[in-house]
């Protein structure tokens, strides 16, 4: 077997099967931090797609939902949504869908192919375009063209996703109806009570040039609201603030892009980025940072910094 046979396999493993579900455990490396996720996606001809990612250290789940009304990014337990026009899983490369691997190695010329005994692993290259440090992957499948590993790596040749597939299943029953929202929804949520934030994060990773201004401290009518700014010619606003809980599932257009970079699912414009995680929300506003720089300042914003 070479490349293309393999390639050619592999294709016909997806196209002969008209749905299924697949679970496995991620890792992403960030700013010396290691994430780690439970992912379960589901997959119905037609596309129809559910990625549910947990954090497992914080059981914090998001989900990214695909069906014939649109995108949407799904925080159940905070019982609210986004709603997007977007082409994922297709605008970028993605570690966990089987279609996204495939057209990686069907748009790289050079893919190096390397057979094992147990196993055939493919490399190829990747496109994350709000990561230009990821450039290249290594896909080990069996001996029936099933991926089992997927490793993501970056120009140093280190590898920042690592996804070890567990099952996949294309027996399972599957139907629309798993992917209407509704099944998404927190069903035992109730409104939020006032609530303060319990500390301020701060970014660990600052573009040169630029440096903390100052924080403020706003109340608001259920809440406290935390503004940093930085200065330079990189400068930035982050806001932050406590999560709250509606007392009926929320969906929020967005004009946005949907981009899940590092540690950070989100909502991505020209000048700003909103996420939430682990019961906060968080606003980043520049006219100065690009979309990359964006997604690095956020990305930081896990772990106490030192930088203020």
């Amino acid at each position: 077997m070479d490349s293309k046979e393999a390639i050619s396999k592999f294709k016909e493993n997806i196209e002969d099967n008209s749905h299924y579900i697949m679970s496995g455990d991620m890792e992403i490396t960030s700013n010396e931090e290691l994430y780690k996720y439970s992912v379960n996606v589901s997959y119905l001809e037609g596309d129809y797609y559910k990625a549910s990612l947990t954090n497992k250290d914080t059981n914090y789940e998001q989900i990214i939902l695909k069906n014939e009304s649109g995108v949407y990014v799904i925080t159940p337990s905070l019982n609210k949504s986004f709603k997007y026009q977007s082409e994922w899983p297709f605008n970028s490369s993605q570690a966990y869908i089987l279609a996204s691997l495939l057209t990686d190695l069907e748009n790289d010329s050079n893919v190096v192919f390397e057979e094992k005994e147990d196993a055939y692993i493919l490399q190829s290259t990747v496109n994350y375009p709000n990561n230009s440090s990821l450039t290249s992957q290594k896909i080990t499948f069996n001996k029936e063209m099933e991926p089992r590993l997927v490793e993501v790596f970056n120009k140093e040749g280190i590898a920042n996703i690592v996804f070890k597939v567990a099952t996949i299943d294309y027996d399972t029953s599957v139907s629309k109806e798993d992917f209407d929202i509704s099944t998404t929804t927190c069903s035992d949520c109730s409104s939020s009570e006032v609530s303060d934030l319990e500390e301020t994060v701060y970014p660990m990773y600052l573009p040169v040039g630029t440096k903390f201004k100052g924080e403020e401290t706003i109340s608001t009518d259920n809440s406290k609201r935390v503004i940093l700014t930085f200065d330079g010619d990189k400068s930035f606003t982050l806001i932050e603030e406590v999560s709250l809980l509606p007392s009926e599932f929320e969906i929020t257009s967005t004009s946005g892009e949907l981009v899940f970079y590092e540690n950070v699912l989100g909502n991505l414009t020209e000048s700003s980025l909103n996420w939430s995680m682990n019961g906060k929300d968080y606003y980043l506003i520049s006219e100065d940072l690009s979309n990359e720089e964006l997604l690095k300042v956020a990305a930081s914003t896990s772990v106490v910094s030192v930088t203020k």
